[in-house]
């Protein structure tokens, strides 16, 4: 796993906030780093015999190639270590595009991004390029918003079989990373109903608060099912549940707990429900101050 990590970069420090992270991944397993730039069109003023002229597009292409690569070799170079490899790609075409199609041709395990760089006056942007990335990548997306070191790992599970598809990733990221582990199970309003808990209470007292209990009792044997499959000598793994919304609950739970990297499938189910993309993750994604390992399971096991 995380033999291959691709990392797009846009020539910003923004950008680079990804490199850390990728870096160390790929060293823990000794793995391949493949550092992806792609160049953008931009009008170049130049001297020319009379004053100033522009560059035509193919003479603007060709500088910001080989400014590209140019910059690449300089990562390269810099970032050299003996447990891991880098290798510099520059290709031509949309942003969003050649990240996904890159990492599909190279078959890579996991792609890891900042949210935000520039390009130009080109701004990646979650809601644009990251967004876009984040849709159609076949392999785990890892964004993040700064270089600081991740030693707090959340994964969020709904009780599915696809939410779980987060596990091994998320697993792996947090041992390679030194980083503690905690399972996030909410209980959301469709499985424990307020109205209902307190209808059950008002009907008898203590009645709705057992029906709590039992939710809870529920919940928390489920991950402790998940922990005995998958936990490891080395690596603890802390359990918590919580009731509510799900996506202001996750948020809040990572807000308070100071959580560095919050996992979590594109699609999940919890009764009729789904945790899809454009809903509870998205809501996560835009509202998290903390990096994300986002998994996208396998198309056959999305359908109904």
């Amino acid at each position: 796993m995380f033999n291959k990590i691709l990392v797009p970069l846009d020539g910003s420090p923004l950008a680079e906030h990804a490199l850390e992270p990728a870096l160390v991944l790929a060293e823990q397993g000794g793995g391949e780093v493949i550092l992806l730039r792609v160049p953008v069109l931009e009008k170049m003023l130049v001297p020319a015999l009379a004053g100033y002229g522009f560059l035509w597009p193919d003479q603007s292409f060709e500088v910001s190639r080989h400014e590209a690569s140019e910059y690449l070799t300089t990562i390269q170079q810099a970032r050299a270590h003996p447990g891991r490899t880098l290798r510099a790609k520059v290709v031509d075409g949309d942003i969003a595009s050649v990240i996904v199609d890159t990492a599909a041709a190279e078959q890579v395990d996991l792609i890891v991004m900042s949210t935000h760089g520039y390009s130009g006056l080109t701004r990646w942007v979650l809601g644009s390029v990251a967004e876009r990335v984040l849709h159609s990548a076949s392999c785990p997306v890892m964004v993040v918003h700064s270089a600081a070191p991740i030693s707090n790992v959340v994964i969020t599970l709904d009780g599915s079989r696809l939410a779980e598809k987060a596990l091994l990733p998320a697993l792996e990221v947090a041992r390679r990373l030194g980083a503690q582990v905690t399972l996030l199970r909410v209980v959301q309003d469709s499985e424990v109903n307020p109205t209902d808990v307190d209808y059950l209470e008002f009907l008898e007292h203590g009645l709705g608060r057992r029906l709590q209990e039992e939710s809870y009792e529920h919940a928390e044997g489920y991950l402790q099912s998940v922990v005995a499959l998958r936990q490891s000598p080395d690596q603890k793994i802390n359990l918590a549940v919580r009731f509510g919304k799900a996506a202001e609950t996750i948020l809040g739970y990572t807000d308070a707990h100071d959580v560095h990297l919050l996992a979590m499938v594109t699609h999940g189910r919890t009764g009729l429900r789904r945790w899809v993309y454009g809903s509870v993750t998205e809501k996560v994604l835009r509202g998290s101050n903390c990096a994300m390992l986002v998994v996208r399971p396998p198309a056959e096991e999305l359908n109904d």
